[in-house]
């Protein structure tokens, strides 16, 4: 009898020391400072991760719409406004460009249609849609056109009564330090432009 009774008191014994082992390999709480600072590295590194993948994304987005704007411009007609816009149009004073705007011609209708273009282009840029450091990286265009018709832009809005007239475009490119810089070289380039047609053809010597 008293050994039975002994037999069952260290099978009790073995039974609480087993006991002991499984609740010491219980799941921490929450709660536990160990396991509070996995939770935040955790949640910091996905974080992250979103965002690089949202910045990505992003650009991507970016690049495709730069693309589209480029496919824009090389329609016949924008090419042929383009063409004009950029080379033989150079207004010396602000009422020779309010004179072209306001005949109507094909003349007017590039100026408008080049300007209105850029100007559509850089409310992107205004509103968010459109990076401004990538559209001074890939539209060098946009300064030159815009310094053509920079110093008389004050008066045009006032005499044409369009004080929107162009507001996206100067405040693209005169809102930001690089942007005044460009601006100033191109107003430089064009006035060596207009100094050069200002000069009398040279005639060919005659051959002796």
């Amino acid at each position: 009898m008293q050994t039975a009774r002994r037999f069952v008191g260290v099978a009790n014994d073995r039974r609480g020391s087993l006991g002991s082992v499984k609740s010491s390999r219980l799941p921490l709480p929450i709660s536990s400072p160990g396991v509070a600072e996995l939770t935040a590295v955790i949640v910091e590194a996905m974080t992250k991760m979103t965002k690089k993948k949202a910045a990505t994304v992003n650009a991507i987005q970016q690049a495709e719409l730069i693309l589209k704007l480029y496919e824009l411009r090389r329609e016949a007609v924008m090419r042929e406004a383009r063409s004009y816009v950029g080379g033989d149009f150079l207004p010396a004073s602000a009422s020779e460009l309010i004179q072209i705007v306001s005949t109507g011609d094909r003349r007017s209708s590039f100026v408008l249609q080049v300007y209105g273009y850029w100007e559509m282009v850089a409310a992107f840029v205004t509103s968010g849609a459109l990076d401004a450091e990538l559209l001074y990286n890939t539209c060098p265009e946009v300064y030159f056109q815009y310094a053509k018709i920079q110093t008389y832009l004050a008066q045009f809005r006032e005499e044409m009564n369009l004080p929107e007239f162009l507001i996206n475009v100067e405040q693209l490119i005169e809102g930001s330090r690089k942007g005044r810089k460009r601006l100033e070289a191109m107003q430089k380039n064009l006035a060596a432009i207009a100094e050069a047609r200002s000069r009398p053809p040279i005639k060919p010597r005659a051959k002796k």
